[in-house]
């Protein structure tokens, strides 16, 4: 899978094609305000996110960034990564893609507020 999405002209615009004949996972994420996922990583797939509203907070490996809405967000397998809400007002909507094997035994959390392993 290529991270970054193949762009397609058309004469009203473009639109981004991000999976063709792929195995892929989707999922549409809400976190609510003042909350946070575990600092994870996985070996058998890629992650796009694409946070549908600003005022989320994603770690990957040691680089924290601040994505505006729609921007978009490649995580390769291995990485460590992480979603917050602490400073938002409201829920934190992300559209989220999975390219590979999900598997729930594949997960690594390296920490984790709620005591999940």
């Amino acid at each position: 899978m290529a991270l970054q999405p193949k762009m397609i002209k058309r004469p009203w615009g473009h639109y981004r094609e991000y999976a063709r004949n792929e195995a892929c996972t989707v999922w549409m994420v809400e976190m609510q305000a003042g909350e946070s996922g575990s600092l994870q990583s996985h070996e058998h797939f890629d992650e796009l996110w694409i946070l549908l509203n600003d005022g989320g907070v994603v770690q990957v490996d040691d680089q924290v960034l601040r994505p505006r809405a729609f921007e978009e967000i490649h995580i390769p397998r291995g990485a460590k990564h992480r979603l917050s809400n602490e400073h938002g007002t409201g829920p934190l909507r992300m559209f989220e893609v999975a390219y590979g094997e999900v598997r729930d035994e594949d997960k690594v959390r390296y920490e984790d507020r709620y005591g999940r392993s």
